[in-house]
């Protein structure tokens, strides 16, 4: 009985060791932290899944006198924190005898990661967090270690080119991001070796001046290609990337849409291109996104009508957001084809002056409609009359709107729409009186305006509050009809 406890005390001990020299076998047992005295100037937090330290403000030889003492106690580390600290240098085998899950050196003037660095960690890192430094290339060396790395942060450095394998050896590599750097080239072959498991890639706010060619990403679900010098998509761009669910190229310079433009992608469910210079969409932009294509955001471009012709395929899309282009204005077959799957449509900020009667009629899953900030005098009853059973949020703010019957049913949407609902920031829907005086379209008074329809179904709704100012007001209203 007791060789048995020996030989199992003995087995312990084995795979503490293994864990603490970065091997492959996990800690057993959540570590708890040590005194605070002990480990200052870091601080320690109890986490369900261990310990979690923060070092922050101070510089690399406090950190190092903190990390001796880890080292000695031979701690499970969940999550390891270095920030705003003064570390020019991770030098080599800097981690050793520490098992560190999640590791992040943000904000440190870190600019060289040696070789070995991050060795000792190979068999336990899962994210590394790099941001905020001064690395001018990927330390490639240092990272092809790494193969349980799930996730790593590379923002706000100075990379200028992703060399061929930049990433070679993260087998386990889901989601990568290399936002704010400098980048101005990414060789064909740069992530070669990163396996088969890389998801999601961030390469948005650097001086890219076309698509790169991602090909090798077959798994590829999310890419971000945001604020770069982008001022062209061609056929072949996004060649292999047939899982790709959600792609973001906004705020670039892009100025058309061809055809077939997106062809390889057909899995896309969400594609932005918000804050371009596109002003003109071909009829074939869309081909390949027929089935998929959920939602479209072409707002913040020069685009000076809906581009039905391009969108009439899309017989899925819900989301169409048209804000803050040169629309002037909606002819009754804008939505006609592919809209009655259309949940949002958002058409503001334009300069749309006239909306055909018959635009919405078959929107029969409008729920918002956003025409704020535009050049309208009016909006008919007739206009809307379709979409009133399904839409619960209709914003005609900050338009042109003239005081008349034609808006009574919008001051009876307003008045139904304040009881349902608390929206602080939705805006004053006015309109102007014959006199210019500028009037709230809730407060509006149906026996000023003489509008019979209106009258009549007030007079029909008994206990109505409208009702008594309406019955004193009617003798002159018949007075005037007889004159």
């Amino acid at each position: 009985m007791e060789t048995q406890k020996g030989v199992r005390a003995g087995m312990v001990l084995v795979v503490a060791a293994l864990a603490v020299i970065g091997g492959s076998v996990r800690a057993a047992a959540v570590s708890t932290c040590l005194p605070a005295e002990e480990i200052a100037p870091c601080t320690c937090k109890e986490k369900s899944r261990g310990p979690s330290l923060v070092c922050e403000n101070v510089d690399e030889k406090a950190i190092q006198k903190s990390l001796s003492v880890l080292k000695k106690g031979s701690s499970a580390i969940y999550r390891l924190m270095f920030r705003n600290s003064d570390f020019p240098r991770i030098q080599d085998y800097f981690f050793l005898g520490l098992n560190v899950q999640h590791l992040t050196m943000s904000r440190s003037n870190i600019s060289v990661v040696e070789e070995s660095s991050l060795r000792t960690l190979a068999g336990t890192l899962e994210t590394l967090d790099l941001s905020y430094n001064n690395l001018h290339t990927v330390p490639t060396a240092a990272l092809e270690h790494l193969q349980s790395l799930s996730f790593l942060n590379l923002n706000y450095n100075m990379i200028k080119i992703l060399g061929q394998a930049a990433f070679s050896g993260l087998r386990s590599l889901e989601r990568l991001s290399l936002y704010d750097n400098q980048m101005q080239h990414i060789e064909e072959n740069a992530f070669a070796g990163t396996g088969d498991k890389l998801f999601r890639l961030n390469l948005g706010k650097n001086h890219l001046v076309s698509i790169p060619n991602l090909q090798a990403l077959s798994k590829l679900q999310v890419l971000t290609l945001s604020e770069n010098q982008i001022s062209e998509i061609r056929v072949g761009d996004f060649k292999g990337l047939e899982k790709l669910d959600i792609l973001m190229v906004e705020n670039n310079h892009i100025r058309e849409l061809g055809a077939n433009v997106f062809i390889e992608l057909p899995s896309l469910n969400s594609l932005n291109i918000k804050h371009n210079d596109v002003g003109n969409i071909s009829e074939h932009a869309f081909a390949g996104l027929e089935d998929n294509l959920e939602w479209l955001e072409l707002g913040h471009n020069r685009l000076d009508h809906v581009p039905s012709h391009a969108l009439k395929s899309l017989h899925n899309l819900r989301q169409l957001d048209l804000d803050s282009n040169k629309i002037v204005t909606i002819p009754e077959d804008a939505f006609e084809g592919y809209g009655d799957s259309i949940k949002f449509l958002m058409l503001s900020r334009n300069n749309i002056k006239s909306i055909a009667p018959m635009t919405f009629y078959n929107l029969h899953s409008l729920e918002w409609l956003k025409l704020s900030h535009n050049e309208l005098t009016t909006l008919t009853e007739e206009t809307v009359q379709s979409i009133l059973d399904t839409v619960t949020m209709i914003d005609v703010s900050n338009n042109q709107l003239e005081c008349s019957c034609d808006l009574m049913w919008l001051r009876s949407w307003l008045r139904d729409f304040a009881k349902r609902e608390t929206y602080k920031s939705f805006a004053k829907h006015n309109c102007i009186a014959a006199s210019m005086r500028t009037v709230d379209i809730t407060n509006l008074k149906i026996e000023e305006l003489g509008c019979p329809e209106y009258i009549a179904k007030t007079v029909n709704s008994v206990g109505k509050t409208d009702v008594m100012p309406v019955l004193v007001a009617l003798p002159a209203i018949f007075m005037s009809l007889m004159l």
